[in-house]
């Protein structure tokens, strides 16, 4: 027992030990004092930022407040260009580590600098200082904003007396970089031409020879401020709604990234923290332990991320942001949405920062025309008669307040759709479940809406009719949400592969309607053009919108048949005994089934599948006393449709390609089994999702 810490204590570490093996096994101990939260919070599940560990807070120095370190002469001038680089360096690393999931408090102000930037006397790094806050507070801004981040995802508390500089103007703070650049530069061309007129700037040690080691740095210094100033011109055009500011939010991401490989080249040049535990990693300006009282006691000290690891954080982050500005200039909500479902599949996942600004640029350049995208989306998609102008309907008192309910409803519903995409994908289904239901108010709606408006045209404009519009409109969305909803957990990995069968034979179903929504669509928006409203125009914008259908209409057929060759394959796998159905001691597959898709009850259309349904459709006592190798081979063809559907598609779409490498690879497996290749084997095979997240390559063994 350490003799500092006074007191008389007894090591009770084996009684301890005996008491818990009177414990069953997943049993926890529970006392007024302490309950589940407290046995929770003592479990380690090994995530850095969950785990509190059993930490020894005693610290062998004494640790100095922000007051206390100006008095014992904090250095605020006179830096040499190798603590300036340092200190900047460790700042952008503090940063990197609040943005990939800790808090501020243990990142960006455990340097005393940035508590009160007006005591700095050194140029430079009072510039960086004030460039990495106002950078803070305008994405620590868009995280509360966009709430699409849990506890795990990322921190946003700031503490009392923690300053993000809000008030400071941003032409000041910009201001003062560009001013630092300058002065940067002048620096360079000092050291360059001994001989030349130019004074160094006043933030930077001054040597009295140029040479090759002191220019070097200085460069590097000059990249850093760039880096620093390009990242705040990005967060500070991004507040801005204006059109133009969508090019140079992009330009400052570009610039960005192309000074990171100067960064990670001059690493080495500044002075680095000293080696140890977390809180002993001391460095010029730093204290690791400086805001230790304003955290909870379970907190610990989370371990920074060093300076290269910072630099590969910042090459990763970076290009997300930048993919993130497209989605201003898509020209309709159809392309948007199209935008969130593939941001929200993209490997590796994206970060919560980066999903964060997506949601944050859809909702500031398309709040004030949400109700018209949507209207021109749905004028795209099945061309109701009361949204077209020469109809009298349209115009109708009567009837534009029900259009202006119906699509402010829509309105919501597609807002929430997008926030939830936006979240971490463990929370989707989750989140979906209260999406469904406000869709399944909607469907009964837009029936009703329909209804109304048929009537409404048979005594102004008998010539058109109004039914199924609006239904075949919100089925859409329904049936993009649900299909979303059952394949999640292959991502997730929650199924087990005994259901992979009627999760796959549900997913086939739902193509299905998909495929039907779209002809359904189809076959109304004609019926309005045959009414009469075509012009040349018109018509040649609705020939484009019908490729578009159709080709959307391949893609569904496609997963359709894939998904009805990953049935075929597993029933001949069942046959050939290389899978059996399990015993379920504490439940039945029904249990698991309904468990699985009672969710999707909400709906009217598509009607929801029993269980009794699939039994009468897939009863394995019958597919049991087929041939494996014919089974195997009606495989193969349904994959052989899938291959000659997506070769239709265009090639350069991601998805469509590795759809298509799925389905080829699946084809030669199928042809393969169908043969009698490693016929006598009883090894279950291997589902291998690695290609694409939703079909896997069946590879057997």
């Amino acid at each position: 027992m350490d003799s500092k810490i006074e007191g008389d204590w007894v090591d009770i570490t084996q009684q301890f030990r005996d008491a818990a093996q009177e414990l069953p096994l997943g049993s926890l101990l529970h006392e007024e004092c302490f309950g589940l939260g407290e046995a929770m919070n003592a479990v380690e599940i090994m995530d850095p930022k969950m785990d509190t560990f059993c930490q020894e807070n005693r610290i062998d120095r004494e640790v100095l407040s922000v007051q206390e370190a100006r008095k014992d002469q904090l250095k605020v001038s006179d830096f040499s260009p190798e603590e300036q680089l340092g200190i900047i360096d460790e700042l952008l690393a503090c940063t990197a580590t609040w943005l990939s999931g800790h808090n501020l408090a243990q990142t960006v102000f455990t340097c005393y600098y940035v508590h009160d930037v007006s005591t700095v006397e050194d140029a430079l790094i009072k510039a960086a200082c004030i460039g990495v806050l106002k950078c803070c507070y305008y994405v620590r801004e868009v995280l509360i904003a966009s709430s699409v981040h849990e506890d795990e995802d990322q921190q946003t508390s700031l503490y009392l007396g923690f300053d993000l500089l809000r008030e400071l103007p941003d032409r000041r703070a910009m201001a003062t970089l560009k001013d630092v650049e300058v002065d940067v530069n002048r620096q360079i061309r000092h050291f360059s031409n001994p001989q030349s007129q130019c004074k160094p700037f006043s933030g930077a040690h001054c040597c009295t020879g140029a040479n090759a080691d002191n220019l070097d740095q200085v460069r590097a210094l000059l990249a850093r401020i760039r880096f620093i100033k390009h990242l705040f011109g990005f967060c500070m055009h991004s507040e801005n709604q204006q059109d133009e500011v969508r090019a140079e939010a992009t330009k400052a991401l570009q610039s960005a990234m192309e000074l990171l490989p100067e960064l990670n080249k001059t690493l080495d040049f500044g002075i680095k923290r000293a080696d140890g535990p977390p809180k002993n990693a001391l460095m010029l300006g730093f204290e690791p332990l400086l805001n230790e009282r304003l955290l909870p006691p379970s907190s610990r000290s989370p371990t920074l991320l060093s300076r290269t690891e910072a630099i590969e954080f910042y090459s990763n982050i970076i290009p997300e942001l930048k993919s993130t500005i497209s989605i201003v200039a898509l020209p309709s909500l159809s392309a948007c949405l199209d935008c969130f479902w593939q941001f929200s599949w993209r490997r590796p996942l994206p970060s919560v920062i980066s999903r964060s600004y997506l949601l944050h640029f859809f909702f500031m350049f398309d709040m004030k025309k949400c109700e018209q995208r949507l209207r021109d989306h749905c004028r795209a998609f099945c061309n109701p008669p009361s949204l077209i102008a020469k109809v009298s309907i349209s115009s109708k008192p009567e009837v534009l307040p029900h259009l202006r309910e119906f699509f402010g409803l829509l309105g919501q519903v597609v807002d929430e759709i997008v926030h939830v995409l936006c979240m971490q994908r463990s929370w989707h289904r989750q989140k979906l479940v209260g999406v469904m239901g406000k869709l399944a108010t909607l469907q009964e709606q837009a029936e009703k809406l329909d209804l109304t408006l048929t009537r409404l045209l048979a005594t102004s404009d008998p010539e058109y009719q109004h039914n199924g519009y609006f239904s075949a409109y919100v089925l859409w969305f329904i049936l993009q949400v649900q299909i979303h909803y059952i394949l999640l957990p292959f991502e997730l990995e929650l199924y087990s592969v005994d259901e992979y069968h009627y999760v796959f034979w549900y997913a086939e179903f739902l193509f299905g309607w998909m495929g039907g929504c779209f002809k359904a669509a189809m076959e109304v928006q004609k019926r309005s053009e045959v009414a009469g409203v075509k012009g040349s125009k018109k018509a040649k914008t609705a020939r484009k919108v019908d490729r578009e259908k159709e080709t959307r209409i391949f893609l569904v057929h496609g997963k359709q048949l894939l998904a009805r060759g990953c049935l075929r394959v597993i029933e001949g796998m069942h046959c050939a005994k290389r899978m059996v159905k399990p015993n379920y001691p504490y439940g039945s597959e029904e249990t698991r089934f309904s468990h699985r898709f009672q969710t999707l009850n909400t709906f009217d259309r598509p009607q929801a599948l029993t269980y009794d349904v699939y039994r009468e459709k897939h009863d394995f006592r019958v597919v049991m006393e087929q041939d494996a190798a014919a089974i195997m081979s009606a495989g193969a063809e349904v994959f052989k449709a899938a291959c000659e559907v997506f070769e239709k598609l265009p090639q350069d779409e991601p998805e469509v390609s590795s759809l298509l490498k799925v389905a080829k690879a699946n084809l030669v497996v199928c042809k393969l089994l169908s043969s009698g290749h490693k016929k006598e084997s009883t090894e279950s095979p291997q589902f291998d999702f690695s290609t694409h997240r939703h079909f896997p390559i069946i590879r057997p063994r």
